[in-house]
């Protein structure tokens, strides 16, 4: 134990050092019309993030009883660093979105070649299928989460809450895999978050965010492989990823359905998230953020009190998760009639 407590600390030394190198390095995110910051500030703050957790996984691993090097866990890490290279040089050099999403998807691939068990499922069609589900969910939460990186201490705070969450040992299908990255990526984001909020030093940059998002989304499929029957998906045990981060997929979703319906380009650059209308609309930042926060605890205490037995219902897990973030978009609906922000 004393060990691998010694070994998150180090993560958050190994982090902080990087984030404050990453400021000096300065590579700049200059303020353009759909950002919330007004002055130039250093990107790249998720070589910290990710870089600690890179460097520790395998001797984690070792410390928690489990096989460091196994063709698995290399495929795992090797996905998580290319996508986190890949996205730190577009973080420095803007590489075309085509670049950006390759990369997302054959990251999402390895990682889903690393979680999903071949031989468990009975047909090489039924792994195909569900390897395509995992992946598509995969590039999904990858780019949900790049999509919200917009204010100080959403997305850094969100997910080292989320991730904090799954350390817990009493989550149905949780594993001691799950655990210690969670627990790696918990110390590697509380090292940056003071970098981040209230006041902007850095931001996680897509290296941080994309890395992160890929690595949320493998958390639920983690869960929704069971150690027995494994092709029997457990998507009870998986709904956990989901309602801790409702506030992200929520708000994406939302945006993309409303500029589906307006028939606006969904590839355009915009600034018409909710988060994005309600600080536009004179909702103070840190309020914003903060409750982004409370979305994590809210749908960690509903899952925990609806979804685990005795309970144990499904159904009312998500309407209890959703049912904030409907009343969030309507105060911010109102909010922007109130104070109106143009085009959103």
């Amino acid at each position: 134990m004393y060990p691998a407590l010694g070994l998150l600390l180090l993560a958050y030394i190994i982090s902080a050092l990087l984030c404050r190198r990453m400021i000096a390095v300065a590579v700049l995110d200059t303020p353009g019309h759909r950002s919330a910051h007004t002055a130039p500030t250093p990107k790249g703050g998720g070589v910290g993030v990710i870089g600690a957790f890179l460097l520790l996984f395998f001797p984690m691993r070792h410390l928690c009883g489990l096989p460091a090097l196994t063709p698995d866990s290399v495929t795992f890490w090797a996905a998580v660093a290319l996508l986190a290279a890949i996205s730190w040089l577009d973080d420095v050099y803007q590489w075309s979105p085509l670049i950006k999403l390759a990369a997302q998807i054959l990251s999402a691939v390895m990682v889903t070649a690393a979680i999903l068990p071949v031989s468990a499922f009975s047909g090489p069609t039924w792994f195909l299928l569900a390897a395509l589900c995992a992946t598509v969910w995969a590039v999904f939460v990858t780019n949900a989460v790049n999509f919200m990186d917009g204010l100080n201490g959403l997305v850094s705070g969100t997910l080292c809450l989320t991730f904090l969450c799954l350390t817990l040992p009493f989550w149905p299908s949780d594993t001691p895999e799950l655990r210690l990255i969670a627990a790696l990526m918990t110390f590697g984001l509380l090292a940056f978050l003071p970098l981040n909020f209230p006041h902007a030093r850095i931001f996680l940059g897509d290296v941080g965010s994309q890395a992160c998002g890929l690595l949320i989304a493998a958390a639920a499929l983690m869960l929704a492989t069971p150690a027995i029957a494994p092709a029997i998906p457990d998507l009870h045990a998986a709904l956990l990823v989901p309602c801790l981060i409702a506030g992200l997929l929520y708000d994406v979703a939302f945006t993309l359905i409303r500029r589906t319906f307006a028939g606006e380009k969904l590839l355009q650059a915009h600034r018409g998230h909710l988060y994005q209308i309600a600080f536009r609309s004179g909702v103070p930042m840190p309020v914003v953020t903060l409750l982004h926060w409370s979305f994590v605890l809210w749908g960690a205490g509903m899952y925990a009190l609806l979804a685990l037995p005795p309970v144990g219902s499904f159904w009312f897990a998500i309407a209890a998760v959703v049912l904030p973030q409907v009343l969030w978009t309507a105060f911010v609906i109102l909010r922007a009639r109130k104070h109106p922000v143009g085009r959103w």
